[in-house]
């Protein structure tokens, strides 16, 4: 496992039958580069899924539909699209995958400038098409953003108080049983 992801395992337990198996050649053939490795960790711990059902995390490659299916990294992409009013072909000025969305519409993105995914940082979109630029990969910036350790304060309505992760499928496998998913909130 990646160092980095010990640290938001700590803070995030996974659930049990938690994690996605993600095909990563699939992903890297559809994405044009492999993902950093802090995110294969994190994921094939924790799978896509949601802390406090306020900040969503998406899966590179579609797993399921509809609305009980974890959000994928084209979907979140495309939105930074749509709130920069950017076409497709305007790559360049993305210059990122979307890999998290927020319950206010900030996202968070990679930017894959650097050839190395593992060297790749993280770029918040704010909901009013601003970018504010995180010196760490995904697993430090959820720590960071968890704990406080980083400033500005890098999503907007999200309060990370007793942070919980579900995975998608036991998202929808507590609400199918009747169950609230969010006690907690």
């Amino acid at each position: 496992m990646h160092p980095s992801v010990a640290r938001p395992a700590g803070i995030l337990p996974p659930h049990s039958g938690a994690g996605d198996p993600v095909d990563r050649d699939e992903a890297a053939r559809r994405w044009g580069t492999p993902f950093p490795t802090d995110y294969r960790d994190f994921v094939s711990a924790h799978g896509g899924g949601s802390i406090n059902r306020s900040l969503c995390i998406g899966l590179p490659l579609e797993v399921a539909q509809g609305p009980d299916g974890p959000l994928g990294f084209e979907e979140l992409t495309a939105c930074g699209y749509e709130l920069l009013d950017l076409d497709p072909g305007d790559a360049p000025a993305l210059r990122g995958i979307s890999w998290a969305v927020d319950c206010s519409a900030d996202q968070a993105f990679w930017d894959t400038a650097d050839p190395d995914p593992d060297r790749w940082t993280t770029l918040v979109l704010t909901r009013l098409g601003g970018w504010v630029e995180y010196d760490c990969g995904m697993a430090d910036f959820l720590v960071g953003f968890l704990t406080g350790e980083i400033s500005p304060q890098p999503m907007g309505l999200f309060s990370p108080d007793r942070p919980v992760f579900l995975n998608w499928r036991e998202e929808r496998r507590r609400t199918e049983a009747g169950i609230d998913p969010w006690p907690h909130l």
